[in-house]
C-alpha cells in the first residue's frame, strides 16, 4: 500500500487516528492541525490509512485530512490550463468541484450552546430541619474550548432557573409559597473522546445559588408573610456523556453540588455549534 502513498495534511486541530477504520476503534494519536502525514492512495471506507512514524500506522478519517497539491508537469494539461501552460476559463461545474466541502470539527474540539433540563434532588436547611424535594429546573448551557478562555483550554457553564417555592414550606405551614430559585455553575472539563461521535467528560468547578420565597405563617389568628433569600457559594463535580449527531451534540450530565446542603442533579442537554 505505501508503494502509492500520497502527502496529505491535517486540517482539523485534534484529528484521531484509530487503531482499524472504525469509529468504534481504540484511538491511538491525536494529530495536531498543519502537520503533513503519508497516507494511503485507497481509501477504506471513509478512511485512509496513515503512517504517523516509522513502523507506527493507524486509519484517520477522510474530513480530517486535505491532500497536497501537486503542479502539473510542463506540457501536461490540467484544469483551466491548455497543453502549452496558458490560462483558459475554467467552466462553473470545474469551479464548483474545485471548492472541497468545509470539514467537520473534531467532537471533542467543537463548541455548542443550547437549551437544559436537569432534575435536581434539591434541598436546603430551612425551619430548623434539613428539608429536601426532587425538582426540575430549566436553563442554558455553553461547553466546549475557546468559550470562556482563548485555546483549547475546555470550560462548561451552566444556567439553571426554578419559578415555584419547593412544596415543603406548604407542608410546614399549611399556606402555599411562592418563589425561585437560581443556579449557575463553571466547571473546568476535561473530555475523553471514545469514537468521532462520542465522548465521556468530567470536571469541577464553582457554583453560586440565590433563592427568593414568599412565605406565610398563620400565628395568633393572624396571618404573617415572610420573605426568604438565601445566597450561597459552593462547588460542583461533573461527569457527562455527549454524543453527536450530524453537526448536533446531545449531553447527559449527573453533577453533585455542595454548598450549605449536598445534592445531585441529573441534566440533558441539545446543543448547536457555534
Amino acid at each position: 500500500m505505501w508503494a502509492q502513498s500520497q502527502q496529505a495534511q491535517i486540517v482539523n486541530q485534534g484529528a484521531l487516528v484509530y487503531k482499524d477504520a472504525d469509529f468504534d476503534a481504540p484511538i491511538l494519536a491525536e494529530l495536531k492541525a498543519g502537520q503533513s502525514y503519508a497516507i494511503s492512495i485507497k481509501k477504506r471506507g471513509p478512511f485512509y490509512k496513515i503512517r504517523i512514524k516509522t513502523g507506527v500506522t493507524g486509519w484517520i478519517a477522510d474530513n480530517d485530512v486535505r491532500l497536497s497539491t501537486v503542479a502539473s508537469p510542463v506540457g501536461q494539461a490540467g484544469p483551466g490550463k491548455t497543453a502549452k501552460g496558458e490560462n483558459t476559463p475554467a467552466s462553473k461545474s470545474e469551479k464548483k468541484s474545485e471548492a472541497p466541502a468545509r470539514p467537520l470539527k473534531p467532537f471533542y474540539s467543537s463548541r455548542y450552546r443550547g437549551p437544559v433540563v436537569s432534575y435536581l434532588t434539591y434541598n436546603e436547611n430551612s425551619m430548623g430541619a434539613v428539608r429536601s424535594q426532587n425538582m426540575p429546573f430549566y436553563g442554558f448551557k455553553v461547553a466546549g474550548p475557546n468559550t470562556m478562555f482563548s485555546g483549547d483550554f475546555r470550560t462548561d457553564a451552566e444556567f439553571l432557573f426554578r419559578s415555584g417555592a419547593p412544596d415543603y414550606y406548604q407542608s410546614a405551614t399549611g399556606r402555599a409559597a411562592s418563589g425561585w430559585i437560581f443556579i449557575t455553575d463553571f466547571i473546568f472539563e476535561t473530555a475523553m473522546p471514545q469514537s468521532k461521535w462520542h465522548m465521556v467528560t468530567y470536571g469541577f468547578g464553582p457554583m453560586f445559588k440565590y433563592s427568593h420565597f414568599e412565605v406565610g405563617l398563620t400565628e395568633s389568628g393572624k396571618e404573617i408573610n415572610y420573605s426568604l433569600d438565601d445566597m450561597s457559594l459552593g462547588a460542583v463535580f461533573d461527569l457527562g456523556l455527549a454524543f453527536r449527531t450530524g453537526k448536533y451534540a446531545l449531553r447527559f450530565n449527573t453533577k453533585y453540588y455542595w454548598e450549605k446542603t449536598k445534592y445531585w442533579g441529573f441534566g440533558i442537554t441539545f446543543g448547536f455549534p457555534f
